[in-house]
């Protein structure tokens, strides 16, 4: 599986001396100048972050699970490696401690892999799986299994041979081969199973998975190449490293599980508020409100909604009424409107709040115009006929927040009220405006108005309305 290298170019006679003697350890010092160093490394890499790892609170999780079980799987690995390395040495003077713990690494080097192929495994164990697949995944696992059972039988049972002279003794024979073909098979298999899945996956745990199949790739590469050096280990290390930084580190994944959670916070607070209403909410977590000195706001109604209601029944009225307030509020992200809320058949919205803005006029009208355009082809895509009437007012409003529960981004004022009744007293399907938005807009070359004449408006007395041509 790896090439078990030292360092020992001793004369053979002068060797024997050496190893002989228990006490010199001139052969590990000069193999530890060369690689060993390496295992070392990985070895107190590994141990560091399982120590960080099981020391903190972490998130529950199948995968997070499995993932304690692969540090402490690699750290034996890593034990067994740096320990053959050494034996290596003496390995004529105590072949069969020799032999023991180099078919122990390769045996842990075959754990390590079927751990970081049921890890890859348990990842595709998303949400609302079928049976089916459930069942597949449990046979895949079966054989998972029992080709990590055949190969380790293999190692146990055939003999581990050993190579070459000086510097470049390294193993070969029957169990190494089991476990290039075991690795060469979970690469595949992991790749396959991440390409399959990988809608379902989250980048992260893929960065992580394919960096395994990266580090296999090169170690078999450079050792291939370079027989005196010892990688595997370390390579072994690196890609706990790579896993652990990339997703697995406890912090990271609570970090990103409350980035998660207040990200669906704030959509749904911004659903509701405007976004400035939203920061200063957060920021100072009371109620509040404002004077806008100028602004417009819009009162749209369905003329006829409890009759249309009676005819087309309940269920079906409000599933269209859903419809056309949605695509109303698509509209949004044309303008500089803020939809303030919906009551019954009845949508108020408004242009100039919480930020003022000098055209706050035209936009709304502009806003008003795409509306009427929307329910032509809404009426004809659901087969309906809708009539709306739409009354716009200008002036200086109260906006905020009041109340403790349920609040909710509100408008009060007289001009509030009068937007109200351009509505109610407005023609259908025009868009019906207040003096006060006439005087604004009159000399504009863009909108024209027509006069409605006089009317007597509750709460307002005579007063004359316009609406937009």
């Amino acid at each position: 599986m790896r090439s078990l290298a030292v360092t020992f170019s001793l004369d053979d006679n002068i060797g024997r001396l050496f190893l002989l003697r228990f006490s010199d350890l001139s052969c590990i010092i000069k193999f530890m100048t060369y690689n060993i160093q390496l295992q070392v490394a990985g070895f107190i890499t590994v141990l560091v972050l399982t120590i960080v790892f099981c020391s903190k609170k972490r998130w529950k999780s199948i995968q997070n699970s499995i993932f304690r079980i692969l540090m402490f799987v690699t750290l034996l690995e890593l034990a067994l490696d740096a320990i053959s390395v050494v034996t290596i040495c003496h390995r004529e003077q105590m072949p069969l401690v020799n032999m023991l713990l180099s078919k122990a690494y390769l045996v842990a080097m075959i754990l390590y892999i079927y751990t970081i192929d049921i890890y890859t495994l348990s990842n595709t164990l998303y949400e609302n799986i079928s049976r089916r697949r459930l069942r597949a995944k449990q046979i895949v696992a079966g054989i998972l299994t029992g080709g990590m059972l055949a190969a380790n039988i293999v190692i146990v049972m055939k003999e581990l041979l050993f190579g070459g002279e000086g510097v470049k003794v390294f193993s070969y024979g029957t169990p190494s081969d089991a476990v290039y073909i075991f690795s060469t098979a979970s690469v595949v298999f992991v790749i396959a199973t991440l390409i399959i899945n990988h809608r379902h996956i989250p980048i992260q745990r893929q960065i992580s998975i394919y960096s395994f199949c990266v580090m296999e790739g090169i170690v078999a590469i450079v050792q291939m190449f370079n027989k005196e050096l010892l990688i595997v280990g370390f390579g072994s290390a690196m890609t706990i490293l790579i896993m652990y930084f990339t997703l697995e580190n406890p912090d990271m994944e609570i970090i990103a599980k409350l980035n998660e959670a207040n990200k669906r916070s704030r959509d749904l607070l911004l659903n509701i508020l405007p976004e400035k209403i939203a920061d200063r909410l957060q920021q100072e977590q009371s109620t509040f409100t404002q004077e806008i000195p100028d602004a417009s706001i819009l009162f749209l109604d369905i003329v006829g909604f409890s009759s249309l209601s009676n005819k087309v029944g309940s269920v079906r009225i409000v599933k269209i009424l859903n419809a056309l307030f949605s695509n109303i509020d698509n509209l949004l992200g044309r303008h500089s409107v803020e939809k303030i809320k919906t009551i019954g058949d009845s949508y108020m919205a408004a242009a100039g709040v919480p930020t003022p803005y000098t055209n706050h006029c035209e936009e709304i009208i502009g806003f008003s115009k795409d509306i009427l355009r929307l329910l032509k082809l809404f009426n004809q895509k659901y087969k309906i006929d809708l009539k709306i009437r739409i009354g716009i007012n200008s002036g200086s409003v109260v906006a905020g927040i009041i109340g403790k529960k349920k609040f909710v981004y509100d408008l009060w004022g007289v001009s509030v009220n009068l937007a109200s009744r351009m509505e109610s007293y407005g023609e259908v399907n025009r868009i019906n405006v207040s003096p006060s938005v006439y005087k604004k807009l009159k000399n504009s070359a863009k909108i024209k108005f027509e006069e409605l004449g006089e009317r007597d408006i509750k709460g307002f007395g005579t007063m004359k309305m316009y609406a937009v041509v």
